[in-house]
């Protein structure tokens, strides 16, 4: 800063300021008001240039994650860059900020003792944001549970903290060791996997994202750890760890993707992970679930229908048969929500064979169906009998 001064005798009023960047010399105070506007613009200037940078760098290092209500403050790995040396983030821009960091472990007991990998686990992805479990939700964990005590049970919450003052959350927590509930954090489960480019790149979250992702997440969890993948709508009656490797027929012609096995790096999960990427659509319904599913066993298994698909044909995996967990077909479900009369109670008999593991409910249709816990619904029956913790604590109508 330069200022001008004919005055430098040393009178009174004088301060010292600087004359340039080598000397001092004195000016009149008089020039230093008429200077300081000046000063104080540059000052602030400079103070709101940095703040601007901070913000730029804060915002490209976390973001917020609004996902259906959540907020989670998270580590941003769309904009960062793997490797100090990488001109672009992961979706193929120029806007590199920092040094992507180590993704913190979803699961850290399955990460860290290869050991458990052993053991036989199940996994339920709960994706609408709540960070609790319904009663009707809480009966699917805990059916599975009951069923397979030698089976541990994950309940993964995606970005949400968990509401461990919910009955549902206490009860299964009181009642069953081999039942854990785990928050996840999606930056870091997508981390360095086949589904990372997409998760951050793609337009998934256009049309039916909530089913997008859970379709994506089902997968790429039974690759990550392996093991069984059960949707939140889906009663358990018995044990179904005698199987493995497998999906289920929905009926004659379709299968479905509620309920998967596939041991740790099973071939037809990462072909059904590669089609998943390649064929997405986000606005179709099915098209990127149970419509994928069949369109992989279709090659895997060398076969055009369903009826030819066995455990020789598709090479060690099985299409479990309609009744095994679809034994009351989507069109028929509101069979499972009739109030019938005393004289009509052995109706569910009928269907409810030795071949069925699982009932599914399906909860898209049936959700504003009222349950009435004294009645003899169907649903009402299979709830008190395999859910019986959970049916315990649910209110007179659920």
């Amino acid at each position: 800063m330069v200022a001008s001064s004919s005055k430098t005798d040393g009178s009174p009023g004088e301060v010292i300021c600087h004359w340039n960047i080598n000397r001092l010399t004195r000016c009149s105070s008089r020039q230093l008001i008429l200077v300081w506007p000046v000063i104080k613009f540059l000052i602030l200037s400079s103070c709101a240039i940095y703040f601007i940078i901070f913000i730029q760098w804060h915002n490209n290092y976390y973001r917020q994650t609004d996902l259906h209500g959540s907020l989670t403050m998270t580590v941003d790995r769309a904009t960062c860059c793997l490797s100090a040396n990488q001109q672009e983030d992961i979706c193929g821009r120029k806007n590199c900020t920092f040094t992507c960091t180590e993704p913190e472990p979803s699961i850290p007991e399955l990460e860290s003792d290869p050991a458990n990998f052993n053991r036989d686990r199940a996994f339920f992805i709960e994706t609408s944001g709540s960070g609790g479990l319904s009663v009707r939700q809480a009966c699917a964990v805990e059916s599975l549970a009951l069923h397979n005590p030698n089976l541990t049970v994950y309940v993964l919450f995606v970005n949400v903290k968990i509401n461990t003052s919910l009955d549902t959350v206490q009860e299964l927590e009181k009642k069953y060791n081999n039942v854990h509930l785990i928050s996840i954090n999606l930056d870091d489960y997508m981390a360095g996997t086949a589904l990372e480019h997409w998760y951050h790149c793609s337009d998934w979250r256009n049309g039916f994202y909530v089913n997008n992702l859970s379709n994506g997440l089902r997968l790429l969890t039974l690759s990550k750890y392996g093991g069984y993948y059960f949707d939140l709508d889906i009663i358990s009656v018995r044990p179904v760890t005698y199987y493995r490797n497998f999906v289920a027929a929905q009926d004659g012609n379709d299968i479905n993707n509620d309920v998967i096995h596939a041991d740790l790096n099973n071939p037809v999960i990462q072909l059904a992970i590669k089609d998943f990427i390649i064929n997405f659509k986000p606005d179709v319904w099915g098209h990127n679930g149970p419509s994928m599913i069949l369109r992989v066993l279709q090659n895997w298994c060398n076969v055009g229908n369903l009826t030819s698909m066995d455990y020789v044909t598709c090479r060690g995996f099985n299409v479990l048969p309609t009744s095994s967990f679809h034994p009351v077909h989507y069109s028929k479900m509101n069979e499972l929500f009739i109030r019938r009369m005393a004289n009509e109670t052995d109706t569910l008999s009928d269907w409810l064979t030795e071949k069925v593991i699982g009932v599914h409910i399906w909860n898209k249709l049936s959700k504003d169906q009222p349950i009435y816990k004294n009645s003899t619904q169907d649903y009402n029956r299979l709830a008190r009998d395999h859910c019986p913790a959970n049916f315990a604590i649910a209110p007179e109508t659920f």
